[in-house]
């Protein structure tokens, strides 16, 4: 496989030449993007070029997802012949043995992205900041997509050819694109493999240009879209509720009862506690809800999602309905029974949006 490293590069130090060096006498082809490093670093830039590497210019510093997307797009022009990209850091925390190992496994899997993951368990000599940064990263991750990923900061990734032009695409200048890259993973349902790689610090990691604070929260505010989507929708669909049980439907229409009539003996006990305000209410939220997650969450909606979604508000609707006004046939407030109930539909509602309504391939 004729695989591209794109290494995009900000500041860069010693580690970088000697990196450049190591590629060159592999003889991997490299691709250096200079994101406003400065005038006085010129000087690495250029040796670089005089070793072997293609190198592209940011005048200003645009942050790391900006340099590899000027990067994917680069390579596309310039290797026309290139099979894979591999991304890696300019500090030379990543081996000229694990990208070897990279593009091993991409030709083994040809579809899928690598992912070079750190933080194993026989690695004592991690910084303190960079356990910290991943553990809290990989749980939020996992909560969010469901999948696996040990090491989701990690710079050294395999991507095939078929997905250059999606990754010139995505979004984000700084350090969130990379994250947006593994979300994507989940949204386009592209394959995934992860393999373990050497963990290399120099100086406690001091030469990362990672600002923890900043840039953990462009990390996780696109995470918390999927929440943030869900909580408002659900608040929506209380007052509705509230409003249709205490000025709409209090002591009126009883729907539940024509329902049972209509219906044959043997299914009555599916709408025999249906209450027409918890059903309403439910479709008000629902619709505002298959909005927000179409513009602003998951930025895709196609006739198969809304039926999907829509099958899936139904079917909630009945059991939450259902189960809701038995509760209140016990006895209890019917606001306390609708929180009872509509605890748990909200994590399964949520798990069965990501696994099976908004999940999508990529073209």
């Amino acid at each position: 496989m004729k695989a591209v490293i794109l290494i995009p590069t900000y500041k860069p130090d010693f580690h970088f030449i000697d990196f450049v060096k190591e590629l060159k006498e592999r003889d991997l082809p490299m691709l250096v993007v200079n994101d406003g490093s400065g005038d006085e670093f010129d000087h690495f830039f250029t040796e670089a070029e005089e070793i072997g590497a293609k190198v592209v210019h940011h005048d200003v510093n645009r942050g790391k997802g900006k340099a590899l997307r000027t990067g994917f797009a680069a390579i596309k022009e310039i290797f026309t012949d290139a099979e894979g990209i591999v991304t890696a850091d300019c500090d030379g925390q990543h081996t000229t043995k694990d990208l070897l190992r990279v593009i091993d496994t991409m030709e083994q899997n040809p579809k899928a992205i690598i992912i070079g993951g750190r933080f194993s368990k026989k690695d004592d000599d991690v910084p303190v900041r960079s356990q910290i940064g991943n553990t809290i990263t990989r749980w939020v991750f996992r909560l969010a997509t469901g999948l696996k990923i040990r090491d989701t900061q990690t710079g050294l990734r395999g991507i095939p050819a078929y997905l250059f032009d999606k990754m010139a695409e995505l979004k984000g200048d700084r350090y969130e694109y990379e994250m947006n890259m593994l979300l994507y993973l989940k949204e386009w349902s592209i394959p995934y493999v992860e393999i373990p790689i050497e963990t290399v610090y120099f100086d406690n990691n001091k030469q990362s240009h990672y600002n923890t604070l900043k840039d953990s929260w462009r990390i996780f505010k696109q995470i918390f879209k999927y929440c943030i989507s869900s909580i408002s929708s659900l608040l929506v669909d209380y007052i509705a509720f509230i409003l249709l049980n205490t000025f709409v439907f209090n002591g009126g229409f009883d729907l539940a009862a024509v329902l049972t009539e209509a219906l044959p003996e043997s299914l009555t006990f599916l709408v025999k506690n249906m209450s027409l305000a918890y059903l309403v209410a439910r479709a008000i939220s629902s619709v505002f809800n298959y909005i927000l997650n179409s513009k602003v969450v998951f930025h895709a909606s196609s006739k198969g999602m809304v039926v999907k979604y829509f099958t899936l508000v139904i079917v909630v609707a009945i059991v939450g309905s259902f189960f809701t006004e038995l509760l209140i046939g016990l006895g209890l407030p019917s606001l306390l029974c609708k929180i009872i109930v509509d605890v748990p539909l909200f994590f399964s509602n949520y798990f069965i949006q990501r696994e099976f309504v908004f999940k999508k391939k990529i073209k």
